[in-house]
């Protein structure tokens, strides 16, 4: 069960997370723009530096940077960079833990990180005020600064003593004022950690695609059985007419339906074991944070990827039912209708 959120500004529901542990949202009440994203916490870093320091007697400034590295249940990884003034270490976020971030948009792109909830200790940090991205301190400083420039220009005030310390200003800005950015890195097969969720990952693409296969089939059985009836049907009434003028085509119908019942077993048989393989996937999936503590993980992946392989090649041999239905007259019959 994936967490609900609430909007931060009106505390209006703005529904579940998705499956993929991602969400991207407009609250219908207030109309603001929101991303969520929510996953485990696969890395955390956090140190402190000094952004104004002159002795010991004299106050200080300190800034606490912050990296998280969230693994999202739809095996994307997330990572978060932001900073906060002080010293102290206040996001109560460990590995392994199941968090969420909660930021406000500007389009598809995150504008400030709002908190960060921990949803498996129940505690959520909101920060006093929202932390914007690089781009968003930027762009407001730079605005700022051509409006020192003009205001410098019409004064008359020095040039070079105003813009020396405008610049000084703006350098200082940027080391005192907070900022975040989300990223999604390209995962790194020589990372261990990493080249596990590629893994995972390509096993969660091998679920869609036994998804897809299994609904295939599925519908595959439906139309045969459909079929079947038709020939049926259409035997009945030649045995009725007369029999031994369409011997020969009630044979042929015979021999077809025998074909098609047994490649409809063998469909069936073919999609329990498909559901039993994407069991499997998801029994893997719901246990990879264990793998630090599971040795043979990597071969259970090899083993459902092995069994997926072995699925398909019986796939393959069964064709030759579908080669002798479309050699059946009868069947070419009925399906030009």
């Amino acid at each position: 069960m994936f967490p609900s959120v609430r909007c931060p500004s009106c505390s209006r529901s703005l529904g579940q997370i998705n499956t993929d542990g991602q969400l991207q949202i407009d609250c219908p009440a207030c109309r603001r723009s929101y991303g969520i994203v929510y996953g485990k916490v696969s890395g955390r870093a956090s140190r402190w530096e000094a952004v104004l320091y002159l002795t010991a007697k004299l106050p200080s400034l300190y800034k606490r940077r912050y990296e998280l590295r969230i693994t999202t249940p739809g095996r994307d990884l997330k990572v978060l960079k932001f900073s906060t003034l002080g010293r102290g270490d206040r996001v109560p976020v460990r590995l392994g833990d199941r968090i969420s971030l909660l930021y406000a948009m500007r389009g598809s792109m995150m504008k400030k990180l709002i908190s960060v909830s921990n949803h498996t200790v129940g505690k959520t940090y909101r920060l006093p005020r929202p932390i914007p991205t690089t781009g968003t301190t930027f762009r407001a400083l730079s605005v700022l600064s051509i409006a020192l420039f003009f205001c410098v220009r019409f004064s008359g005030y020095g040039f070079w003593l105003t813009t020396a310390l405008g610049g000084i200003a703006f350098l200082v800005a940027t080391r005192v004022m907070d900022n975040a950015e989300l990223s999604t890195p390209e995962l790194q097969p020589h990372d261990r950690q990493e080249a596990r969720l590629i893994e995972e990952r390509n096993l969660l693409g091998q679920k869609l695609l036994i998804q897809e296969r299994v609904e295939a089939l599925r519908q595959e059985g439906q139309e045969n059985q459909s079929l079947i009836k038709q020939l049926r049907s259409l035997q009945e009434k030649m045995r009725r007419f007369d029999s031994q003028i369409y011997a020969t085509r009630i044979q042929r119908i015979d021999r077809a339906v025998v074909l098609l019942q047994q490649r409809t077993q063998h469909d069936r048989d073919l999609v329990e074991q498909y559901e039993q393989t994407s069991r499997m996937i998801e029994i893997e999936l719901e246990t990879s944070y264990l793998a630090d503590q599971l040795p043979d993980a990597h071969d259970f992946t090899g083993t459902i990827l092995t069994k997926i392989s072995e699925l398909r090649s019986i796939e393959e041999r069964n064709r030759h039912f579908r080669q002798e239905l479309e050699a059946n007259e009868e069947v070419r019959r009925l399906s030009l209708g």
